[in-house]
């Protein structure tokens, strides 16, 4: 028995040392002798009497392991590759093609894919950093939001009106006397920005609308990247406004739009009540194409295997008259003519040029 023991009980089961030897000691006289042996043999009885057999202690059973359900493959059935959309209140059409763009990827890939449909960017972009949502169509300054945060990685890029990017051009009305550092003739610009802007130093721009990449964002950080002072610019609500208080004069001294996917100088809204336009408000200097169009990225941590046969997919359903009209259908009517395989960098210098015109990117997500 234990001495260290709490359950032990001296008054039961007698005294004890560690090895349970009674020790008696050597005394001459017999009597005295007696009586300690008669004494420690009673002890010792009464110690055997007391060592009780222990009681068995019920065993608990060994937990049984429990089964741990597999986690269903992304792409499987029942876990499929979901593309994220943003509609307020889409209509019949597009909900119906956003349908079949999902069944369609799903028999040219063999993997399961659905459909999100939510109403602000906000919450998109929110689904797509918690690896809810896989992929998204992406406008420019929407993609550079989410790749700063490290929410989207460019796939695919959407051919646009016959183009991959657009840029910006600065325009004045000849009679202020501007130096023209473009040639029509070969649709090029003939200096670099520093050159060609710096004369616009002090003054009064006219910008498209607030949120327009190539009529406000862009052509302001570019002169504030080029340090080219201007006053407060007059926001005239369209890229043909521009053009009419270009005309008209006592607006402003300079203005911006849109360049190579098209002139709103030859818009039938402009030339119409200003035959003379293209005379009157001439084109000082254009950007390079700098402006990617809408594209298509996935998360960044979905499987390579999954994201690379979706790219295959979607590059190969485009080259289908078919494929081209369901893919502008699903994308609210974003004319869609083809898609090339791109990277991040392609953002590189908008990005530069976007920073530089200090606009809060959550404030124009969707742009």
């Amino acid at each position: 028995m234990d001495l260290d023991n709490n359950d032990y009980n001296q008054a039961t089961a007698g005294i004890y040392n560690p090895k349970g030897i009674i020790a008696v000691p050597i005394i001459k006289h017999h009597p005295i002798l007696i009586v300690l042996i008669l004494t420690a043999t009673l002890s010792l009885a009464a110690c055997q009497a007391g060592e009780l057999t222990p009681t068995p202690t019920p065993t608990a059973a060994p937990p049984q392991p429990t089964s741990t359900p597999t986690p269903i493959p992304l792409g499987n059935p029942g876990n499929p590759i979901l593309i994220g959309y943003v509609y307020s209140d889409p209509d019949a059409d597009i909900q119906a093609a956003i349908e079949a763009l999902a069944e369609e990827l799903g028999i040219r890939t063999g993997n399961s894919f659905g459909a999100v449909v939510y109403p602000t960017y906000e919450q998109l972009l929110s689904e797509m950093e918690a690896g809810r949502i896989h992929a998204a169509w992406l406008q420019p300054i929407t993609f550079l939001y989410a790749s700063a945060q490290g929410i989207a990685r460019a796939a695919l890029l959407a051919n646009h009106f016959g183009t991959y990017y657009y840029g910006t051009q600065f325009l004045a009305n000849v009679e202020n006397g501007f130096t023209v550092y473009f040639d029509p003739t070969s649709n090029a610009s003939t200096a670099d920005a520093a050159t060609a802007l710096q004369q616009f130093d002090g003054l009064r721009p006219c910008w498209a609308e607030e949120g327009s990449i190539s009529g406000l964002i862009y052509p302001s950080g570019l002169l504030n990247q080029l340090n080219i002072n201007q006053l407060p610019g007059a926001v005239v609500q369209s890229h043909t406004a521009v053009i009419r208080s270009l005309y008209i004069k006592g607006i402003c001294d300079f203005g911006a739009t849109f360049s190579y996917t098209g002139d709103p100088r030859t818009s039938s809204a402009v030339v119409s009540d200003l035959p003379d336009v293209d005379q009157r408000v001439v084109i000082i200097w254009q950007s390079n194409p700098d402006i990617p169009n809408m594209n298509f990225s996935t998360i960044p941590t979905l499987d390579p295997t999954l994201r690379s046969n979706l790219i295959g997919a979607l590059t190969n359903l485009v080259k289908t008259d078919d494929g081209k009209a369901l893919l502008t259908q699903a994308t609210g009517n974003y004319d869609i003519q083809d898609l090339r395989v791109i990277d991040d960098s392609v953002y590189d210098a908008l990005r530069e040029v976007v920073r530089r015109s200090g606009i809060d990117l959550t404030e124009w997500l969707g742009r």
